[in-house]
């Protein structure tokens, strides 16, 4: 094991070894599958189940992995193999990650390299190198308040969807932050947790607006006496429907400039007072704003209202998803439960860290960031001493190593 690993793993095995350190299970906990993901060669255990939250905790002590898995799943017999486990159903699981959201930040704090050639980038790594058309490349990603802010924001869409229009009781969702750049909402529900995995690639493409066909929500044109009419939903509608006038409001209000319409319709909306959308019926007051117009509009609003959930983990019923109240191997910080009406407020800088004290490191390239009420950096190539939860932070994202 490298010297980096080494110490994280020091802290880590401290951290759960404090006398008062608990660790809750989640619902059915025997019928849970558990995953270790190892410092050591990055080695999965798999496979394990446990009856009590003192079992797990052993287990983690014992191991002290970087990562700690459960499964949404319940099984008949969760130390089987696959085949044999006997599935019983799974829990309804939304990921929502900053590395899938188009930030405007990444270009300042992530980088990749082809593995190819040796190309260099920053910003999100490109499917196909430029140079080489290589499709390998290493990756060095961080965590910004940017990028946490966006998740955040895609999450409070996510629970306005799976409340409003599946009508989940919100005493059945449970939101955590995952320890790095994102959110996750778990939905225990036994209507839903029979669903298979088409059905839940369904309420996929539900969240993200997929396939979704304007005229299905009310917006069409009539003619009546050579006069045709362009009608549509209403502000405050149910489901899809009213989501986007509220989205074409909302893009409005952003700036009539950046929705790529020609010069007259620019300057029409520009004109046009948008406070007409809550009070009337509105979709012929926009000179020369047709029925293309508003689709086109209707279509952008879509993609503002939806929710850009990771596809995978909602759809594989089988999935293993990060256990709360343990630490995330990436970043050294904890994945922690967050209540829905703290959601705004939560601060992931400050409320998932857990390491004091002070640590030396070398770091080798890190960006300015906070932690708690300090801020640090930027770095280049300097040793420094710093909070510990802050030199954590920077070895597990290999930004740094232990100062000698």
């Amino acid at each position: 094991m490298d010297p980096t690993s080494q110490t994280i793993q020091q802290q880590f095995q401290r951290y759960y070894l404090e006398p008062a350190r608990r660790i809750t299970g989640p619902q059915s906990m025997a019928n849970r599958e558990f995953g270790f993901l190892l410092f050591k060669e990055k080695f999965m255990v798999r496979h394990r189940s446990f009856r009590t939250n003192e079992q797990l905790l052993g287990a983690i002590r014992d191991l002290v992995p970087a990562h700690v898995y459960f499964s949404t799943a319940r099984y008949k017999e969760p130390t089987a193999t696959m085949e044999e486990k006997g599935w019983e159903g799974a829990d309804l699981v939304f990921d929502i990650d900053a590395d899938h959201l188009d930030t405007e930040c990444k270009p300042t704090h992530d980088n990749w390299k082809c593995k190819g050639c040796g190309n260099v980038g920053r910003g999100s790594a490109p499917k196909i190198c430029p140079s080489c058309k290589n499709d390998r490349f290493e990756e060095q990603t961080w965590l910004c308040e940017k990028c946490l802010r966006q998740a955040k924001e895609e999450t409070e869409k996510l629970l306005d969807i799976v409340i409003s229009d599946f009508g989940v009781d919100p005493s059945n969702l449970r939101i955590f932050f995952s320890g790095h750049r994102g959110y996750h909402v778990h939905v225990n529900s036994k209507d839903l947790s029979g669903l298979d995995e088409e059905e839940r690639k369904e309420i996929v493409d539900y969240v993200l607006g997929l396939g979704l066909e304007t005229k299905l929500q009310g917006l069409n044109q009539t003619s009546s006496g050579g006069v045709t009419t362009v009608e549509g939903p209403m502000m405050g509608e149910p489901g899809w429907r009213g989501r986007i006038v509220t989205g074409i409001y909302d893009l409005l209000s952003e700036g009539v400039e950046n929705l790529q319409l020609g010069s007259a319709q620019t300057q029409a909306f520009k004109e046009w007072n948008r406070e007409a959308l809550f009070t009337k019926p509105f979709w012929n007051s926009v000179r020369g704003a047709g029925l293309g117009t508003w689709q086109a509009l209707a279509l952008k609003a879509v993609q503002k209202k939806s929710s850009r959930i990771d596809t995978v983990v909602t759809t594989d019923i089988h999935r293993l998803i990060r256990l709360p109240g343990t630490l995330n191997g990436h970043t050294g910080l904890l994945a922690v439960e967050v209540q829905s009406e703290r959601l705004d407020d939560f601060d992931p800088f400050t409320e998932s860290t857990v390491f004091a004290g002070s640590m030396k490191v070398h770091v080798k390239e890190a960006p300015s960031f906070r932690l708690g009420t300090v801020h640090l950096g930027p770095f280049h190539d300097e040793s420094v001493t710093l909070p510990a939860a802050a030199a954590m932070l920077l070895l597990c994202k290999r930004r740094a190593e232990p100062a000698t």
